[in-house]
């Protein structure tokens, strides 16, 4: 980011993006980029133009912002990509059906009425999303989890599919599916 941040970028804290460029050098292994989604060791995900418009058309909420992407060599990538970034973090995570580090303590606190805010769940093994939550959601972050994935909505997977953009997709269970 030029200007830099004033501190680390993170999902589910809003952007200020006023007056900066977003510039993405990749690394040298990186001989040709094929793929329309991807994440930068600073935890940024860009997407290419082709589905950035696809995700604006389904989950009108995130952000996104031209950036800047070459090879080591300086040459440009062959796609365009933007900076897609979401402001919040979805509370869609079952406790009660995932399975995670933790959980036998996770569902105590949660018991006595604790805050989900004050804890964060780590050593994700299966992930089971509550769907009432998730409601009209095709692409969103976990709320307390440390996840750095995107979930996407089964319509939204097959569309990608459908739609031969290269975005590798880990499907959850049928039953744990939130679309």
């Amino acid at each position: 980011f030029t200007p830099p941040l004033a501190g680390y970028y993170r999902v589910g804290i809003p952007l200020e993006m006023d007056g900066r460029i977003v510039s993405v050098t990749m690394d040298r292994v990186v001989r040709k980029l094929k793929a329309d989604f991807f994440l930068t060791t600073s935890g940024a995900f860009f997407a290419s133009e082709e589905l950035s418009a696809l995700l604006k058309s389904v989950q009108p909420d995130l952000h996104f912002f031209p950036s800047e992407t070459r090879y080591a060599s300086g040459k440009p990538t062959e796609k365009r990509y933007l900076l897609v970034h979401a402001d919040r973090q979805l509370p869609a995570f079952d406790y009660q059906r995932s399975q995670y580090g933790g959980r036998e303590l996770v569902l105590r606190r949660l018991e006595r009425g604790e805050d989900l805010d004050d804890f964060l769940v780590k050593s994700v093994r299966i992930i089971a999303i509550d769907a009432e939550c998730a409601t009209g959601q095709h692409f969103f972050f976990l709320k307390n989890v440390l996840l750095v994935d995107p979930i996407v909505s089964g319509d939204l997977a097959h569309t990608i599919r459908n739609r031969s953009l290269n975005v590798r997709l880990m499907p959850l269970d049928h039953d744990q599916s939130c679309g």
